[in-house]
């Protein structure tokens, strides 16, 4: 009994290792912050139900303290790099 569960975990242990996922890069994920702000900023500007204003305002607050503590950590790490350049 103890040989078979040994095999069926040895078995399992050799075709399903975990695969390894890329993240994106830090300027990647601090541009997609960026968009996420701008998209949440729209929203908010267009939204027109009382109900969606204070959905919208916290989408926007919460967009802007993930950019913001997006460049924070780039700037710790010596990243320089603008949206604005091409």
């Amino acid at each position: 009994m103890k040989t078979a569960f040994m095999n069926l975990v040895s078995y399992f242990m050799q075709q399903h290792e975990p695969e390894a996922k890329c993240l994106p890069s830090l300027t990647q994920q601090l541009e997609q912050a960026r968009q996420e702000w701008l998209n949440a900023q729209n929203y908010y500007d267009n939204v027109s139900d009382a109900d969606l204003v204070d959905h919208a305002s916290y989408l926007m607050q919460a967009a802007e303290k993930k950019y913001t503590y997006l460049l924070k950590r780039a700037r710790h790490e010596g990243i320089r790099c603008s949206p604005f350049r091409q």
